[in-house]
């Protein structure tokens, strides 16, 4: 199949999130699948950021064109990016669009439904009821004006767990949901007690202090105030950290400082972190438990990826990837109840609990969200589409 991806960031901006990894992981295994793909994206965070003219480049063996572009404070706006995509869809089987609330899609939808191809839209959670909430005048406006129309003209939406399938349903878009999760590669995330070791060492925290981590922007949809709130009732005389690893943008920065007045210095370790995949699993091996507090996650590559580096993960219930992988193991789902939070991290402390993951959580867990496993999910959902048949909810 001939298959266009468009997206308005795309690798290798990691910089700007999970949403970035994650399509770039569909590509890949489409790619490696034997389909002819191509992604259209913007050169915004990239090395080719700045270019007066489309560059074509490869990563990890996908094929993408990255378009000028300018950032306003509506957002990315690339005309050039609906001309690419106008020229691809001439021989295109299947589109797929990923970036809600950004207006450079608006002209890439229009592209893709004047030639009658069909598509499918990941929202990545940009349409839940927590995402209204921030800007909700000016996300109503542009929902009534572009998205609506964006998501009701797609012939399937894709989200990746339940929790965010039904946040769609109550929007009664009428256009069949689709529940495909992220991926991982296992074989890029284990357990690497040596790099840990390392890591460790270079910032000052010993084998035996108990490593409460966090990782992902500091933000506040992340809750991070209830989960250094829940820390500071652990012992005085014990020996724990709290890592938050993750970028921080200038706007977060009040936000940062705030939190830096909850625990002592001594015991938070703010890292930025680089986003290289050998950092952060040394990082994730480290941990002792990956803490995620968020009042809302779509899905949350961080679950996968710290439960295949064996490091088990205490979860707020508004997290997909948490819920889809409580029954595999390593996932443990507790209310956002203090007490309760800093009870679990107290039971974390115990020599007994800190034996890494229960038997056989980890090889469940990389045969559920392998590469190949949802690359052939794609490729189903692809085929039916570019057949014209009906995607059917829930697939």
């Amino acid at each position: 199949m001939k298959i266009v991806h468009a997206t308005p960031l795309y690798a290798p901006a990691w910089q700007y999130g999970g949403p970035i990894r994650s399509t770039h992981q569909i590509a890949m295994a489409l790619v490696q699948q034997g389909h002819d793909l191509v992604v259209v994206t913007t050169s915004t965070g990239t090395p080719h950021e700045g270019a007066a003219t489309p560059v074509h480049d490869e990563v990890d063996g996908v094929r993408v064109v990255y378009c000028p572009a300018r950032t306003a404070r509506v957002g990315i706006l690339s005309p050039t990016m609906a001309m690419e995509v106008r020229r691809l869809a001439a021989n295109a089987d299947v589109a797929h669009l990923t970036g809600v609330w950004q207006p450079s899609m608006i002209g890439v939808q229009r592209a893709l439904h004047a030639a009658a191809v069909p598509y499918v839209t990941s929202p990545r959670g940009a349409l839940s009821p927590y995402s209204f909430t921030r800007g909700y005048w000016k996300k109503r406006l542009y929902y009534r004006l572009f998205e609506r129309r964006i998501e009701r003209q797609a012939a399937a939406i894709h989200v990746t767990a339940p929790i965010e399938q039904h946040e769609l349903e109550a929007l009664s878009l009428g256009v069949p949901i689709n529940v495909i999760p992220n991926s991982c590669d296992a074989g890029a995330w284990f357990e690497d007690r040596v790099a840990a070791g390392r890591w460790r060492t270079l910032r000052g925290i010993g084998d035996a202090a108990l490593l409460i981590m966090h990782v992902g922007r500091t933000h506040h949809k992340k809750n991070l105030e209830f989960l250094l709130r829940a820390a500071a009732n652990l012992p005085a005389a014990a020996d724990w950290r709290v890592v938050l690893l993750g970028p921080v943008a200038d706007r977060d920065r009040p936000y940062l400082e705030h939190l830096r007045t909850l625990l002592p210095e001594h015991r938070l370790v703010v890292d930025p972190g680089s986003g290289e995949p050998g950092e952060l699993r040394a990082a994730y091996t480290a941990a002792d438990v990956m803490a995620i507090p968020s009042l809302h996650e779509n899905f949350c590559n961080v679950v996968i990826e710290s439960i295949l580096c064996c490091t088990p993960v205490l979860s707020s219930p508004y997290v997909g990837a948490s819920q889809l992988c409580e029954s595999l193991g390593g996932v443990t789902i507790r209310s956002l109840d203090g007490p309760a939070w800093t009870g679990e991290l107290l039971q974390a402390m115990q020599p007994e609990r800190r034996t890494r993951l229960p038997a056989g959580a980890r090889d469940a867990v990389a045969n559920r969200f392998s590469r190949q496993a949802v690359g052939a999910a794609f490729e189903s959902l692809y085929r039916r589409l570019a057949g014209g048949m009906p995607s059917g909810a829930g697939t």
